[in-house]
């Protein structure tokens, strides 16, 4: 299993300070052996949610050299495709071939409107633009309002940078086993939910002959020996879900039915929400890490370590820590 760190860039703070605090930390990931660094994206937030995760990641390979830099993931319906595969091409150059394109359809209204894409039909433009993204990559020409496009500079990946794909209903998943080459399995599902659907998803690649190598897991986390640092990353990171998760309709129940916060309280979703993160000392991380290798058998885990109010501090020492005790527990070095 590798282990890598995702990054939303929110800060209650200063936003300068926390996008340098976000290269600092990944210099840092990177010395400790951590697989990759992905930032997502969403418009609008309060606290500052990156709206432009191909800028950070170009800032990221500056100060990288190995990490591959992913999209976790780009909202795709929003932007024209051209543009996103141009951005996709400039970055694998700039990393030297390390870019992983992550995508996914998003859900949020507000972000469609502003963006002047029709929610309604947003799974056909989805899904047309996963394929104009692809073949551009791909050094092919791609007819858009009359005109052969090719994109310029081409990736330095062949055939292209790997897309990965964000899914939650059982349409969107198998729709990902044929559109991309991994399925990103989110941070808000519960694990008796991803059992399920991993199932079905293996089921359909071994019916249609579709190898699939990676399989990536999204978990919130905050490691630590120190049960006071514990006891504020979970208030940190609950107040955060409250204010963007919860109020935005993007939680779910076990069952998989969307939870209204209309209809229900965010105190209810708090065990459940905690029992889903990784937060603890090292051997209960441990524990949990691998129950999702066994069960889902996850091949690389994306941890969010950055949430408003966990201090820089606080966030290399839990990063050095699962560099020192957790890393070298799923590479059979102890």
């Amino acid at each position: 299993m590798k282990f890598s760190l995702h990054y939303t860039l929110q800060s209650k703070g200063s936003w300068n300070s926390t996008y340098r605090d976000f290269l600092s930390e990944a210099a840092l990931a990177e010395r400790l052996g951590f697989h990759a660094l992905y930032v997502g994206e969403h418009h609008f937030a309060p606290d500052g949610w990156c709206p432009s995760p191909v800028t950070a990641l170009a800032s990221a390979a500056a100060v990288t050299s190995r990490m591959k830099l992913g999209t976790d993931i780009i909202v795709l319906p929003l932007h024209d495709p051209v543009r996103v595969a141009e951005d996709i091409a400039v970055l694998d150059n700039f990393s030297n071939g390390r870019c992983i394109v992550g995508i996914g359809l998003g859900y949020r209204r507000e972000e469609y409107a502003a963006f002047a894409t029709d929610f309604e039909k947003k799974k056909e433009i989805y899904e047309s633009k996963i394929e104009t993204v692809k073949r551009l990559l791909q050094k092919e020409a791609v007819r858009v309002n009359g005109v052969d496009v090719k994109v310029y500079p081409t990736p330095v990946q062949e055939p292209r940078p790997p897309v990965w794909l964000a899914a939650k209903s059982d349409a969107a998943i198998k729709s990902a086993l044929v559109r991309g080459e991994a399925w990103i399995m989110d941070p808000v599902t519960p694990l008796s939910l991803l059992n399920r659907k991993m199932r079905m998803y293996r089921e359909v690649a071994k019916k249609t002959g579709k190898e699939v190598r990676d399989f990536p897991l999204r978990r919130e986390c905050f490691v630590s020996k120190d049960e006071r640092k514990l006891e504020k990353a979970e208030r940190l990171i609950l107040e955060s879900y409250k204010e963007d998760y919860y109020s935005w309709g993007h939680l779910m129940t076990g069952e998989g039915d969307p939870v209204d916060p209309k209809l229900t309280s965010f105190d209810e979703l708090r065990e459940p929400l905690l029992e889903e993160m990784l937060v603890g000392t090292p051997p209960e991380v441990v524990e949990k890490l691998e129950a999702y290798r066994g069960s889902l058998g996850a091949t690389e885990m994306l941890l969010k370590l950055m949430f408003p109010g966990i201090t820089h501090s606080m966030r290399e020492e839990c990063i050095t820590l699962i560099g020192h005790d957790i890393v070298p527990a799923f590479r059979g070095e102890a």
